[in-house]
C-alpha cells in the first residue's frame, strides 16, 4: 500500500504521523513523507511580492532547514514501526504542492492533519487539508487523533457509500476494529424537494409515505452492510437514525466515542465539491474525530 503523509511540525501533524505509525498497515506497504516549504507568506503576509525583503535567504535557509529536521524525524520514527519510508521536500504552498504531488506519485491513501474542527478554525483547515480533499481521487485521511479503536462508516447505498464500505472492510489496517454502520433518514428532505405542508393536504401523505419508504430503503441498506462486515468475520452493529445527515454523523461518533469517520464523497474538484459540502466536508469540518473521505469511483472518460 502507498501511503503519502504531509508533515509541517505542527502537533496536528504530529498526530497524524503518530496514527500512520500506529496503524497495522499490509507488508509491503510504503510511506511517502513530505513536506511543502512555502515562506512568502512569512516574509510578506500574503501571495503578492511586492520586494524581496532583506534576510530573505536566511529565513528561506532557517525553514529549510526545519522542515528537513521534521522530515527526517518522522522518517525515523515511521522507520522505528517497521515501515518503508522515502522522502521529499516540496517547493509552493501546501495547499497545492500536496495535492500535485498526489496526484504524480498516485498514493493509495493521502493522510494530513488538521488543525481544527470548528467554523472559526475551518480557515484553516480549508488551507490546506480542504484543498488535498477537494482534489484528491484516492481516499484522504484528515487525522486529529494518533490511534483508532473504532469506526463509524456512513452508509447510504450510494456509490460513494459502496466505496467507503470497500474500504473498511478491504483494509488491513482496519481489521479487527469494531464498526457502527449508520444510515441517516433525512426527514427534512421532502421539504427542500419542493413539497409543502401548505401546498395541498395530501402533502403529509405523501411526506410520510416518502418517510417511511427511506426508513425501509435506509434499514435494508445498513443491515446488508452489517451482514457484509459480519460475514467477513468483523465486528459490526447497525445504528439507523433521523435527522441532517451530517449532524446525525457527528453525533454517531460522540456516542459511541468513536475514533474514525469513514464517509464517501461524491465530487472531488472545484464545483463539485457543493455536491460533497452537504454531508462529508460539513463532517470534515465540524467532527472532533479523524475522518477518511473515500471518493467514489469515476468511470474513465
Amino acid at each position: 500500500m502507498r501511503i503519502l503523509l504531509a508533515v509541517d511540525g505542527s502537533s496536528s501533524a504530529s498526530r497524524a504521523l503518530e496514527l500512520v505509525a500506529n496503524l497495522p498497515w499490509p507488508p509491503g506497504s510504503i510511506v511517502r513523507v513530505v513536506a511543502a516549504l512555502d515562506i512568502a507568506p512569512a516574509l510578506w503576509g500574503g501571495p503578492w511580492i511586492p520586494a524581496i525583503p532583506a534576510g530573505a535567504d536566511e529565513y528561506e535557509a532557517q525553514a529549510l532547514l526545519d522542515l528537513t529536521r521534521v522530515i527526517e524525524a518522522s522518517r525515523l520514527r515511521l522507520a522505528s514501526a517497521g515501515l518503508a519510508v522515502e522522502t521529499d521536500l516540496l517547493r509552493g504552498a501546501p495547499a497545492f504542492a500536496i495535492p500535485d504531488e498526489a496526484k504524480l506519485w498516485k498514493p493509495d491513501l493521502t493522510v494530513v492533519g488538521s488543525r481544527g474542527h470548528g467554523p472559526v478554525e475551518a480557515a484553516l483547515l480549508g488551507s490546506v487539508s480542504s484543498a488535498v480533499v477537494d482534489h484528491a481521487v484516492m481516499p484522504v485521511l484528515v487525522a486529529r487523533g494518533d490511534h483508532v479503536r473504532s469506526i463509524v462508516l456512513a452508509e447510504d447505498g450510494s456509490p460513494a457509500g459502496i466505496a467507503a464500505r470497500d474500504v473498511v472492510l478491504g483494509w488491513s489496517a482496519f481489521a479487527g476494529i469494531p464498526v457502527r454502520v449508520v444510515g441517516v433518514v433525512d426527514v427534512a428532505a421532502p421539504w427542500r424537494s419542493g413539497i409543502a405542508p401548505t401546498m395541498f393536504s395530501a402533502a403529509m401523505d405523501l411526506y410520510s409515505e416518502m418517510i417511511a419508504n427511506s426508513r425501509e430503503t435506509y434499514g435494508q441498506v445498513v443491515a446488508a452492510t452489517v451482514a457484509t462486515l459480519q460475514a467477513a468475520g468483523r465486528t459490526a452493529e447497525g445504528d439507523l437514525r433521523e435527522g441532517e445527515p451530517a449532524d446525525q454523523l457527528v453525533h454517531a461518533v460522540h456516542d459511541v466515542a468513536g475514533d474514525l469517520i469513514v464517509i464517501g464523497s461524491r465530487g472531488h474538484t472545484g464545483v463539485s465539491r457543493i455536491v460533497m459540502g452537504s454531508v462529508a466536508h460539513s463532517v470534515l469540518l465540524h467532527s472532533r474525530c479523524s475522518v477518511l473521505v473515500v471518493k467514489q469511483p469515476h468511470p474513465p472518460r
